[in-house]
């Protein structure tokens, strides 16, 4: 997903954010970095990062296209 940016030439970084106590915690899960991205199955951080960040409506939910 090129508007990912937790993708790399199709696979994921393994990237993941939360936010806690105020602040953002960003760790590598080793159980998704540099394995094929997953987006088509979900994707937590695609869903809540780069989904609500896209303003032309391209995607509704990990990798599924709007009939638009």
């Amino acid at each position: 997903m090129k508007s990912c940016a937790n993708w790399d030439a199709g696979s994921c970084l393994g990237c993941m954010m939360k936010c806690e106590n105020g602040r953002l915690i960003i760790k590598i899960d080793s159980d998704y970095a540099n394995v094929p991205c997953s987006v088509e199955k979900g994707c937590d951080y695609f869903n809540n990062i780069v989904v609500p960040g896209l303003s032309d409506g391209k995607y509704h939910d990990a990798g599924i296209q709007n009939k638009g």
